[in-house]
C-alpha cells in the first residue's frame, strides 16, 4: 500500500490493479475503481456531501 493516499476519513490505495476507496474511520471498503482519478472523484462526492464543500475546492 505504498501508493496510499488519505483524504479526510477516506483512504485510496492500489490493490491487485484496482484503486480501492476505504472509509478508514469505519474500516469499510466503499468501492473499487479502474483508475485513480475515478477513485478520487468518488471521494470528492463523499466529502462534498458530508462537509458541504464547494465543487471547486481541493479534495485532498
Amino acid at each position: 500500500m505504498s501508493d496510499a493516499e488519505k483524504c479526510g476519513d477516506y483512504e485510496i490505495y492500489l490493490e491487485n490493479d484496482w484503486w480501492v476507496v476505504k472509509n478508514a474511520k469505519e474500516n469499510k471498503i466503499i468501492g473499487k475503481f479502474i483508475s485513480r482519478d475515478a477513485a478520487l472523484d468518488k471521494v470528492a462526492v463523499f466529502l462534498q456531501d458530508e462537509e458541504g464543500r464547494m465543487e471547486t475546492e481541493s479534495v485532498c
